[in-house]
């Protein structure tokens, strides 16, 4: 799968925000309460395709609050 920078820079912004929590505790919750006060729609349905098609790039946290928002 090819990713436009677009998608290039939500891969990137997804895993430092995992990587960034202040607390490691019930981190994907974290994330999932961050990316709802900061990132659209749109880039949230754009993080899910990632996550279906290439969860490799992502860390365990993010794609447990990628699960999480189903």
């Amino acid at each position: 799968m090819t990713f436009d920078y677009n998608q290039q820079h939500l891969i990137k912004m997804a895993n430092q925000i995992a990587g960034n929590m202040p607390t490691r505790e019930n981190v994907p919750a974290q994330i999932v309460q961050h990316m709802m006060q900061f990132w659209t729609p749109p880039m949230r349905a754009d993080l899910k395709k990632i996550a279906e098609h290439t969860a490799e790039l992502l860390s365990d946290d993010v794609l447990a609050a990628v699960a999480m928002q189903d």
